[in-house]
């Protein structure tokens, strides 16, 4: 829609009474319509400063010289001396470092009399002109995202950081509409080929600088978004007839004009539909003072383009283009390479009567009010103390990750393909074009699934292709990344001819997915892309670039980006396909409502329990809203401090395997209608029947109140009596008791086992692996069982933990569903969630320095308990059970218990109804004691109990459960957190209890709910406006 004028000064209005964003620092208003107002109005400080100044001085003020804080000594002096003799008006800094440029404001400011106002081309950033400072996406990509609160936000948050470094003026937005996708110089600089997304992205960045109290210069007047030559080596030609120029190339900056912009900077290109005399637009008084000033009425400050530029330099000498650009009407004179010539030029051009004394002081009292709108009346020099840490702050870092989320575009999505679904039918490779190494991109694709990963550069030889290509035949589903990329169109983008071919070749016969880390105009370059099945655009080849693009094929992040120009016809201005976040992403804590600096003290924790020798080492996941915020390993895997644990390494879970494996597929199995729990055991578990456990009903099975012994002693059951007389324990060491099982507690050394159990080898009659070079007979396995059967029930009928229950349990699912429970979670679960260290027998599928040892077991098994389960029960049953003997690494349990927060879904799969997940998760008997839930652990009923699972901020209606080995898992959907602990506690020995004694997992749980930023609190920390004038875009 055309933009009204009326519409929009009514919005305008409403906007500046709900935002109340008009106070800035000294209590001077600096709101962006009063910078215009002010320099325009009469001023006794920019008056009597001006008095004091001789005419020379008043030129000068009009001068914005090049400096550099990289160049050394010699060029500093030159400046320095500029500053000292002529008083020059301002500075841009160019290349250099922060520390090294504040040093050299201060001291240049030393030098004058009237503070010098410091401008820098900041497009985005700081980072674009200095190191060691923040670099935000370029406009191309900002042009993507939707939300120009955002955009709004980053004008802010560069205002901000602009102000910290003592620069005034930044010589941004670029206001171009590029329609040109060969455009030379501006291309990714704009915001894209549509005029209203131009404007409202200029908008919104200018309100967000000016309201920090940075003048925002929007740029290039009249338009330099369609040419084909850059104007810093020579004068483009801008063809078009005036009427088109109106509707395109002015109409940004007209309707900024209208909200108060302070500053436009002048061109330097040949439009002859304006000024069909003056070649150059920068001197052209028709198209600087008819056009600008007078017809588009701006009263801002002009600014010429740099002076320096061969798009002027190659037609005129220094000196004589600073007066001509007066004369054409420009306020401030930008890159003088000559300033006394300068001087004397235009000196001479007033003498002449080509440029009026009046006009020149005009110009510098509009200069000098700007500075008084800026706070230069009262200046300060830039405060050096803690300036790498003003300048990158974690405001900044969040909002760089936020735009960059926002901004990446899917623009194919063949039959829904993305975000990807059933991972258990996929068979994936990922090939990153441009990279030697596997990079940030391939480690979060990684994350979500197995796959593989392969990289070749993007010169490689059509050998290397060929032999990809060959490797490739294997995989359904190929992820193609193109990285290594320019930002210059006449070099293609870095895209070479190899890539090309070999996308083109490798879509002919498999499922591709696309993923372009360059500029959109890029993938015009791709033969054959209506045979890839996804095309993401993410623009840059950054690391958040990389993130973020990962999690959107996996749906750990939605994607919400729109095309901001057209590639090929093929994809239009505007294409962008929404899609879901339907698995874990992974984000900054700020991002989801909690305090980094709060989830940090996570580290002290555990320092201080490894130090104490509660645990050799442990992981710890937090995620909140379906985003993983904190994921780190710590320590060792035994105290001999060999192994680092990392974050893919893998803990014995110990009874967290309760919720992990049995329950899942209770749930599953309940949904389906093949078992309900309200019916007794004997119903489903032959063997059950004739027992004392054939009435047992399930339901209170699961919530440990069926009357059943917490555990039976089978490894104790299996020594033989006959080896040793008396007893087998004994709380005093002897001779005799010499094996020392734990503190006080020491074992008959003459014990044996029974003949026939156990042997060293496998066989026929002994397949069954309990650990290493240890088997156990065939027949035990179902010999234990009915050991559980035969045992008698508890009097009462309360609550009493038991494993024995869920043993019972686990065989009753392989009875029911015809599959083993391992076989049954493993294809239910555990591959379509792509949780691939999930599971029993870790060795059979891992390298066992990925899996974290337990105990040293001196009685049963005699060895270090490294990759087969700790718990002797499970051992015993073959290391597959439905209390124990499952392994994951914290990043994948946290795959299932993301499902269960997100009430039975995940990736786009229903597993577990939303009814059954409520049913299962709230206490199975309300009326009663038991605080459990359906196979779930809960808080204790009553919250300052001590030695509960839990913290006592835990609502009521969170859940989870604990582990022998020192593992944890809790989630709250009060709060929407998930929170996992995974330890080896008992490494070397079991009588360890340091764990639960210092309540290490509770500490860290309560520090996770302390760094909850309340709700109300939200605006503030994240510093958004209470009222947003930019959702839906101003001009449109």
């Amino acid at each position: 829609m055309i933009y009204k004028t009326t519409l929009f000064r009514v919005l305008l209005s409403i906007y500046f009474l709900f935002s109340g964003i008009c106070v800035f620092s000294q209590n001077k208003e600096r709101d962006q319509h009063l910078l215009v107002d002010q320099i325009n109005q009469v001023n006794s400080w920019a008056d009597s400063v001006f008095n004091t100044m001789s005419e020379d001085e008043h030129i000068s003020q009009l001068f914005m010289v090049a400096a550099y804080s990289n160049k050394g000594k010699q060029e500093s002096e030159k400046i320095a001396n500029l500053i000292d003799r002529y008083q020059v008006g301002g500075l841009i800094f160019f290349q250099g470092e922060p520390g090294k440029q504040a040093q050299l404001c201060n001291w240049y400011q030393g030098l004058a009399k009237v503070p010098l106002w410091i401008g820098m081309d900041a497009e985005n950033g700081l980072g674009a002109r200095l190191k060691q400072t923040i670099s935000y996406p370029r406009e191309i990509m900002l042009g993507a995202v939707q939300d120009d609160e955002l955009i709004y936000q980053l004008g802010k948050q560069m205002g901000k950081e602009c102000r910290r470094l003592g620069v005034h003026v930044n010589f941004s937005p670029v206001m171009d509409v590029n329609n040109n996708p060969a455009n030379p110089v501006i291309n990714s600089r704009s915001f894209g080929e549509d005029r209203y997304n131009v404007t409202n992205k200029s908008y919104a960045l200018v309100s967000g600088m000016q309201q920090a109290g940075v003048i925002a210069v929007g740029k290039h007047f009249p338009g330099h978004g369609d040419t084909d030559i850059d104007s810093h080596l020579d004068l483009p030609l801008v063809a078009h007839s005036r009427a088109r120029l109106d509707s395109i190339e002015l109409f940004p900056f007209r309707n900024l004009i209208k909200v108060g912009i302070g500053g436009i900077m002048v061109s330097h290109l040949n439009v002859p539909a304006l000024d069909l005399k003056q070649k150059v637009a920068t001197l052209s008084f028709p198209i600087v003072s008819n056009l600008l000033k007078k017809e588009m009425k701006f009263r801002g400050l002009v600014f010429t383009d740099a002076l320096n530029m061969q798009g002027i330099r190659k037609y005129y000498k220094k000196g004589e283009v600073d007066a001509k650009a007066l004369i054409a009407g420009n306020d401030v004179l930008l890159f003088t390479e000559d300033v006394p010539t300068a001087i004397r030029k235009i000196k001479l051009a007033i003498k002449d009567g080509e440029l009026s004394r009046d006009a020149v002081n005009e110009k510098c009292l509009k200069i000098l009010k700007a500075k008084y709108w800026l706070g230069l009346n009262e200046y300060k020099p830039v405060d050096l103390n803690r300036l790498w840490s003003g300048l990158n702050t974690q405001e900044g870092f969040l909002l760089r990750r936020k735009l960059t989320e926002e901004a990446i575009t899917v623009v194919k999505n063949t039959n829904e393909l993305l975000p990807l679904k059933r991972l258990d039918t996929l068979r994936i490779a990922s090939v990153a074009m441009g990279t030697s190494i596997r990079n940030r991109y391939q480690e979060y694709l990684g994350r979500y699934t197995d796959m593989d990963f392969y990289q070749i550069d993007k010169d490689a030889s059509k050998a290397n292709y060929n032999l990809l290509f060959k490797k490739l035949e294997k995989y359904n589903l190929i992820i193609v990344s193109k990285h290594d990329s320019d930002l210059r169109a006449n070099r293609k983008f870095g895209i070479t001819t190899q890539t090309i071919d070999f996308l083109s070749r490798i879509s002919k016969n498999k499922q591709v997915i696309f993923d372009l880390f360059a500029n959109p105009y890029g993938l015009a370059l791709y033969k054959d892309t209506d045979r890839l099945k996804g095309i993401l655009i993410s623009y840059e080849d950054t690391r958040e670039s990389q993130m973020a693009s990962a999690q959107i094929i996996f749906g750990g992040l939605a994607a919400k980006g729109h095309l901001p120009v057209s590639v090929n016809g093929q994809f239009p201005v505007g294409t962008g396909s929404t899609t879901k976040h339907t698995r874990l992403g992974f984000a900054l804590p700020e991002q989801v409502g909690l305090k980094t600096l709060k989830l940090n003290k996570i580290d002290s924790i555990v320092k201080d329990a490894i130090h104490q020798k509660a645990t050799p080492g442990c992981q710890v996941l937090v995620a909140r809203k379906g985003k993983v915020v904190f994921h780190k390993s710590y320590g060792f895997h035994t105290y001999g401090k060999k192994i680092w644990v990392r974050n893919q390494d893998i803990y014995d879970l110990a009874s967290v395997t309760k919720i992990s494996a049995t329950l899942p597929a209770i749930m599953q199995l309940s949904d389906e209608g093949w078992i309900s729990i309200d019916e007794p055991l004997g119903k489903y578990l032959s063997l059950a029947r004739g027992t004392n456990k054939d009435s047992l009903v399930l339901k209170k099975i699961l919530a440990h109140e069926a009357q059943l012994i917490s555990w039976k002693p089978f490894h104790w059951e299996a020594v033989d009596s006959s080896s040793f007389e008396g007893e087998l324990f004994s709380r005093e060491f002897s001779k005799r008791y010499s094996l020392k099982l734990a503190d006080k507690v020491y074992m008959d050394r003459n014990y044996r086992f029974k003949k026939g159990i156990f042997s060293n080898h496998s066989s026929e009659n002994y397949p069954i692996q309990v650990a290493r070079n240890l088997y156990i007979q065939k027949k035990y396995h179902d010999k234990m069982i009915q050991g559980i059967l035969d045992t008698d029930l508890l009097k009462s009928d309360g609550y009493k933990y038991s494993d024995l229950g869920f043993v019972l349990i686990g065989e009753m699912i392989h009875e029911v569903s015809g599959e083993p429970i391992d076989q049954f979670v493993k294809r239910h679960f555990y591959h379509m969630l792509g949780a691939g260290s999930l599971g029993y027998h870790p060795l059979k599928r891992f390298n066992i320095n990925r899996i974290v040892p337990t105990q040293k077991d001196k009685f049963f098994r005699k060895q270090w308990i490294d990759g087969y389960v700790h718990d002797p029960t499970s051992a015993m049953l073959g290391g597959i059970a439905g209390h124990a003997g499952l392994f994951a690494n914290a990043g994948d349990l946290a795959k299932l218990m993301q499902m269960y927060l997100q009430n039975g879904t995940y990736g786009g799969e229903t597993y577990i109804s939303k009814e059954t997940m409520k049913l299962f998760t709230s206490r199975a008997f309300p009326n009663g004691e038991n605080r459990r839930g359906i196979g779930f652990d809960k808080p204790f009923l009553e919250p300052n109990e001590e030695d509960g699972p839990t913290c006592i901020e835990a609502s009521p209606l969170s859940y989870g459960h604990t582990g022998y080995t020192g593992t944890m898992v809790w989630m709250d959907p009060q709060y929407d957190l998930l929170y996992i602990f995974l330890s080896n506690r008992i490494c070397p020995n079991e009588s360890n209890n340091k764990l639960m004694e210092m309540n290490v997992r509770t500490k860290i749980q309560e520090c996770i709910y302390k760094a909850l930023i309340p709700d109300e609190k939200l605006n503030d920390e994240f510093n958004i406006l209470p009222f947003s004038p930019f959702g839906k875009g101003m001009f449109n």
